[in-house]
């Protein structure tokens, strides 16, 4: 359950670090829907256990604490509470259509490569039952007697997970604590005070005033309130959803009773006792197993009631004290795995974070390090509170939205935002986090993926496209520039492989990874054509979009770089698969020699997004916010490792040079989204430029990111998009190290043992001088810790647990360690 906590909780000392990076406020977090700066996901802090507690169809994910002292609030959110799917429909069927319509491609590939554009209008979908990603509600809790108050703090420490809140109130304090708790699968509300008195009295809630009340039901008894509901009266009927607050065991001293409208509970706790705990824990009846041709594709599972009594009663029979233990061993166990130092050379961590941001500027050289090291904190806490196995992956909003039709539907789309989520994984030790991910592909993209690639494309093997919702969603929805994407499942074979390579979990990759790969190859080798415009005997994709730009042609040059890197992953993973079809293999390998490798120079010097000729008009000059054409530079390494391009390859980097300044700093009209900042910045790290990397990065601080720290998608105008959270620690680890992987003829099918080179330091800024790592994830399975100098050059690196052979130099080329 996801918690957008506009009231901090106060970190405990016995269990947290004093100097822990935190966001502060001194003022509460409001909610004023859509109310320019008062837009709640402007100022709240959100927390969440990213998880729907222990089984696909269950579980609490996030909440969002706000509101003044003593009327708390607090958002609920559950990573499979949606509208739409086979439970608003009984037609549903993932956007496919009723009969296969692919024999309309011969004549869409004919008119391609006779004039070079054309149309993909007979495979189009509608998006019809689609839905949306949807708040549950709000969690009230009322203090009785709290007027005015003094010394207002609200906190989000990130080595713990903990948001507080403190004001003092007629010589008292009050303390609120905030966490979401993945070993209990329930958020926890804990209100203590300093008084020698009386704790005020409680009342608790829930509300929704976004939903029609007929499909609500607000209930309580003896120890909890409760909320349960369904997302339409049918028929067919909805998705069932149910949430309870339920008081703790330590707080059972406390005399409760229910309202004579049975809506709220009352607390009042006796003399001498001085905190009463609550437990929150909610479901749905999703099912992520039932999204196959076995069950219908119905994704219905058994009603939540009985899970979500079952988890509340457990927590709520232990004490705070033994649940707050068990959230922090989990939440610091993956926090703690990698620490990034940086100095604060400004005292910036005595100012209020809203401060900070707002008066942060790219124009300022030195940026401000203390910002950079608490967002990069912040984009890795929100990864462990959105996205842990056994949930649903983060999606365009993380996992906190106070909407029932968010933008975009905060669903998943796959041509940047989705992989931009878990750049930092990796790399910085959250591994795990993306166990959500590799279910979420098999058990809801492949099925009907499948499907859509018989139906579209007459094809072996599964495709998704660019949208896609928790229902199977997976056919083309609605205009080609956006819908006609299916290189989303190629592109994100690059997150398998990566984890491979990380990790060495071989058991993994045979039994999940490998077969993911596997099916996304099967796809293309049928779906390439021989180029008939060029003539040139390669093979190339016809139809392409490049995402949300230029025509519909052949050869998309993004197309091209993925599936060439799809390709050589199956190459260099079938002996750690023990892949025993040679024949399948053979034809992998025929078609990667024949295929078109995604790389030409436009006549103004840039890489060529489609395969065109210039005088076509397309590859011209362009500000668009999308780099897709540069994807096999960074995040993938298909020009910028296959193609040598990183070390020697000075015609790669002159194009990808030229292309990045043509497409400018990432606020064309065409948008001004915090995902194209930090990606340039990236792009621009791999090239050694760390002024114009820590400039870009510091341009998507000062123009997207809002006063709680969360990313914004027209600069810092809502909605809020989380994807810049994500990238901003992607980007920083961009400047910190270049570990690309080897192709596989250089790793001899998995024979032969090459030493890889790491290089440390490409475009670490002066700013962060006498900075320092610790716990950096290479290829190969090991760890590196390495500290730099007052020129932003590597000194000292220790590798520790490598089972690759491993030369670690930095940007100089000078030797710094072994393996």
């Amino acid at each position: 359950m996801a918690i957008i906590a506009l009231q901090a909780l106060v970190a405990c000392s016995a269990f947290g670090s004093a100097a822990a990076l935190s966001l502060w406020s001194s003022k509460p977090a409001t909610h004023a829907y859509r109310a320019s700066d008062d837009y709640l996901l402007k100022t709240a802090y959100p927390v969440g256990n990213g998880k729907l507690g222990g089984e696909y169809h269950r579980g609490t994910s996030a909440t969002i604490p706000h509101g003044p002292p003593g009327l708390d609030k607090a958002v609920l959110s559950i990573d499979s509470l949606w509208s739409g799917g086979p439970f608003q429909s009984s037609a549903y069927n993932g956007g496919n259509p009723e009969t296969d319509i692919h024999s309309s491609l011969s004549e869409i590939r004919a008119r391609i490569f006779d004039n070079g554009t054309g149309s993909v209008e007979p495979l189009l979908g509608t998006g019809e039952s689609y839905g949306a990603y949807r708040t549950l509600g709000n969690l009230t809790v009322s203090i009785d007697g709290v007027g005015e108050y003094a010394d207002y703090k609200r906190s989000l420490d990130l080595k713990t997970g903990i948001h507080t809140t403190t004001y003092s109130v007629a010589g008292a304090e009050l303390t609120t604590s905030v966490f979401c708790s993945y070993p209990d699968h329930v958020c926890v509300y804990h209100v203590s005070t300093t008084s020698k008195t009386l704790l005020p009295e409680l009342t608790l809630g829930f509300e929704n005033n976004l939903v029609d009340k007929d499909l609500l039901d607000v209930t309580c008894g003896d120890d909890h309130v409760r909320l349960q509901g369904v997302t339409q009266a049918g028929p067919p009927e909805g998705l069932k959803y149910d949430s309870i607050a339920r008081v703790a065991r330590d707080s059972r001293a406390a005399t409760t009773r229910c309202s004579e409208d049975g809506a709220t509970l009352s607390i009042s706790a006796p003399r001498g006792q001085k905190a009463v705990t609550i437990v929150v824990g909610a479901g749905t009846n999703f099912d992520q197993t039932k999204g196959n041709a076995e069950h219908d594709y119905s994704f219905k599972g058994p009603d939540p009631e009985a899970y979500v009594n079952k988890v509340t009663s457990a927590a709520a029979s232990k004490s705070y004290e033994h649940l707050l233990r068990a959230h922090l061993r989990d939440y610091q166990a993956l926090e703690s795995a990698f620490s990034l130092n940086l100095p604060d050379p400004n005292g910036s961590a005595d100012k209020e974070t809203a401060d900070l941001i707002s008066a942060y500027t790219a124009d300022r050289s030195t940026g401000d390090p203390f910002v950079e090291a608490l967002l990069f904190d912040y984009s890795r806490h929100l990864l462990i509170s959105s996205s842990r196995p056994g949930s649903l992956p983060a999606n365009l909003q993380g996992r906190w939205t106070e909407e029932l039709n968010p933008a975009w539907s905060a669903d998943y789309h796959a041509n940047i935002n989705l992989q931009m989520n878990y750049w930092a994984a990796d790399q910085t030790g959250l591994g795990s986090t993306q166990d959500a991910l590799w279910d979420y592909m098999e058990l809801n993209w492949v099925p009907r993926g499948s499907e859509t690639a018989r139906l579209l494309y007459d094809a072996n093997g599964w495709v998704v496209h660019n949208e896609m919702n928790i229902f199977g969603y997976t056919a083309m929805k609605e205009g080609a520039s956006w819908a006609n994407y299916p290189a989303a499942p190629a592109w994100m074979m690059q997150h398998v492989w990566d984890n491979f390579e990380y990790t060495q979990d071989s058991a993994w990759f045979r039994h999940q990874g490998y077969p993911l790969i596997k099916g996304v190859a099967e796809f293309w080798l049928s779906q390439l054509q021989e180029d008939a415009f060029s003539g040139d005997g390669s093979l190339v994709v016809n139809p392409c979009n490049s995402p949300e730009h230029g025509p519909t042609t052949f050869g998309c040059a993004h197309y091209q770089q993925e599936i060439h890197r799809t390709f050589d992953a199956i190459l260099a993973g079938a002996p750690y698969a023990r892949e025993k079809d040679e024949d399948f293999l053979d034809r992998v390998s025929a078609a990667l020699e024949k295929l078109d490798k995604g790389f030409g120079v436009t006549e103004w010097g840039g890489v060529k997004e489609w395969k065109l000729p210039d005088s076509h008009g397309y590859d011209v000059k362009s500000d668009h916010r999308h780099l897709s054409h540069l994807t096999g530079w960074y995040p993938g390494y298909s020009l910028s490792s296959y193609l040598d391009g990183y070390s020697t390859n000075t015609t790669i980097q002159s194009a990808v040079r030229a292309t990045l300044v043509s497409r400018g700093p990432g606020n064309a009209p065409d948008g001004n989204p915090g995902w194209a900042k930090v990606w340039r910045a990236a792009a621009w790290a791999r090239l050694n430029d760390t002024e114009r990397a820590h400039w870009h990065l510091r341009y998507a601080v000062e123009q997207n990111f809002a006063g709680n720290g969360l990313s914004m998608y027209s600069g810092r105008d809502e909605p809020f998009q989380i994807d810049a959270n994500f990238g901003f620690a992607g980007a920083v680890l961009s400047m910190l190290v270049v570990d690309l992987p080897l192709p596989h003829k250089a790793l001899a099918g998995g024979k032969g043992d090459p030493k890889r080179t790491v290089v440390l330091g490409p475009a670490i800024p002066e700013a962060w001088a006498g900075g320092s790592v610790e716990g950096l994830r290479i290829r190969g399975g090991g760890v590196v810790d390495f500290s730099w100098d007052a020129d932003g050059v590597v000194t000292e690196a220790r590798v520790k647990r490598s089972r690759a052979k491993v030369r670690i130099v930095n940007v100089k080329g000078e030797m710094l360690a072994e393996s």
